[in-house]
């Protein structure tokens, strides 16, 4: 009998020990699992396979917590980037590089109360609100910023080539979040 006692509380001591593991082995550097914050939800509807390659690389990492880092997978990032198409946004997750027409604010304000126009060459985007105007060509490239409240205005034209995709990535990610 006492053989058996002991032989039920290895049997349950070793239970808890791995349930214990399982659950440090499952959570997220942030502590919650699944890591669902809705970081992609933009890419719902956009070309097929985005979303997916989204969440295991920001989301299943958190990296939308905590920006990218050490350990995030360059290969999921590199498929994300070749699946893409003209007027998807880049990896939601990344922190976009600054743009010196507008601030990504400037362009969620925008398009939250406006409008989003893009060309089919995914060259050129502007988002019109009774306020704010601001538009981007990456062929030329230049980038126009207008606020009839503030009477502020930027123009950038010519500016540099590697500056202008940021800028319309800032224009894609303020117009995928409402909706346009």
């Amino acid at each position: 009998m006492r053989s058996q006692h002991y032989l039920t509380s290895a049997v349950l001591a070793l239970f808890t020990f791995f349930m214990g593991s399982a659950q440090v082995l499952a959570s997220t550097p942030d502590g919650e699992t699944p890591a669902n914050e809705g970081v992609c939800d933009v890419l719902i509807g956009s070309t097929p396979g985005l979303y997916g390659l989204c969440n295991a690389y920001c989301e299943a990492q958190d990296l939308d917590m905590f920006g990218e880092q050490k350990g995030s997978n360059p290969k999921i990032l590199a498929n994300y980037r070749k699946k893409m198409q003209s007027g998807d946004p880049d990896m939601p997750c990344l922190a976009p590089p600054p743009c010196e027409c507008w601030t990504q604010e400037e362009a969620n304000a925008a398009a939250l109360n406006g409008v989003c126009n893009f060309n089919t060459e995914g060259t050129y985007a502007e988002i019109l609100s009774s306020s704010v105007r601001l538009n981007i060509d990456t062929s030329r490239p230049s980038c126009r910023y207008r606020n009839a409240i503030t009477r502020e205005r930027r123009d950038i034209d010519p500016m540099a080539a590697e500056e202008a995709p940021n800028c319309y990535s800032f224009v894609v990610n303020a117009c995928a979040a409402v909706g346009q």
